[in-house]
């Protein structure tokens, strides 16, 4: 999807519109996407895979017969701008075992007023093993998101998901001065509230994370979460894969579920740590092909 501009109303007359007035109507990208699996013959499928706008959905060929399936989430329109959004609704059948993850990290632009937003939707359902691996959402310098995730989980199911944030791209001596950015997740099991998570930069982002309670001068965070029954064993583990971690992390464990906290300098330093922890929520698998070219 190409990006355009239409003319102001007094432009096209021949009117003067030096000023606000003059100011480009861009086109806004609308993408949504409802994915979901299901079992057939005792494997993990495709059941229904609903695409429109700048969302699209592909399915690499897996690299062993006995690897699950893993989805990768295309934003064709190479990033979000004023005025987008993206909604994204992917569930996971009984028992089905899948891997969601994106083609690349996710670019925020400099807003002009309204900003974009990003909403995903996921639920899993009794005995489901889901992985929910978007790459890193980048933000631009003036850009405004407002993302937000809502994750509904059976009792008995093991899910694995991630979100991270880089303000802006540092070997392309990027910087995040002002902008805005309200980030909310939100994770319920059986019905009740398990974990919430709440973030609100706006203004002058740059100081704010210079700030020790907030960023102690990082420029890129993320939060893991894992919630299953063994979720406590695996908490140790994974603060000892931190003792290598290149930023600051921790891991905390409760009612079976288990939170990692990443900050860095910046998102290579990032991603290193995020390999580290997952390396260890995945068991040793290789993270997928999409974060590894």
């Amino acid at each position: 999807m190409h990006r355009g501009f239409d003319l102001a109303v007094g432009e096209a007359a021949g009117a003067d519109v030096a000023g606000p007035a003059a100011v480009p109507q861009f086109l806004r990208s609308q993408g949504a996407l409802d994915l979901s699996f299901r079992l057939r013959g005792g494997r993990s499928v495709i059941d229904r895979s609903y695409q429109s706008g700048c969302l699209r959905m592909r399915l690499p060929r897996a690299e062993s017969p006995a690897e699950a399936p893993c989805a990768v989430l295309i934003n064709t329109a190479g990033g979000v701008a004023e005025g987008d959004s993206l909604d994204q609704r992917i569930a996971w059948g009984e028992d089905t075992v899948a891997t969601v993850t994106t083609q690349a990290a996710e670019k925020v632009y400099r807003a002009l007023a309204r900003g974009c937003a990003i909403s995903t939707r996921l639920s899993v359902e009794r005995g489901a093993r889901a992985e929910w691996l978007p790459q890193e959402t980048i933000l631009f310098d003036a850009c405004r998101l407002r993302r937000e995730a809502r994750i509904m989980l059976a009792e008995d199911v093991t899910f694995l998901g991630v979100e991270s944030i880089v303000l802006g791209r540092t070997a392309m001596g990027e910087h995040v001065r002002s902008g805005a950015l309200r980030d909310a997740l939100r994770i319920w099991r059986g019905g009740r509230l398990i974990y919430a998570d709440a973030l609100a930069l706006d203004g002058d982002i740059a100081a704010l994370m210079r700030r020790a309670a907030i960023g102690g001068g990082a420029r890129a965070m993320a939060v893991i979460v894992h919630a299953s029954d063994g979720a406590a064993a695996l908490r140790d583990p994974v603060r000892d894969a931190l003792e290598q971690a290149e930023g600051l992390g921790a891991a905390s464990c409760w009612n079976g579920l288990l939170a990692v906290r990443l900050i860095a300098p910046d998102g290579e330093v990032l991603r290193h740590d995020v390999a580290l922890a997952l390396s260890v929520l995945r068991e040793g698998r290789p993270l997928p092909r999409v974060w590894r070219c």
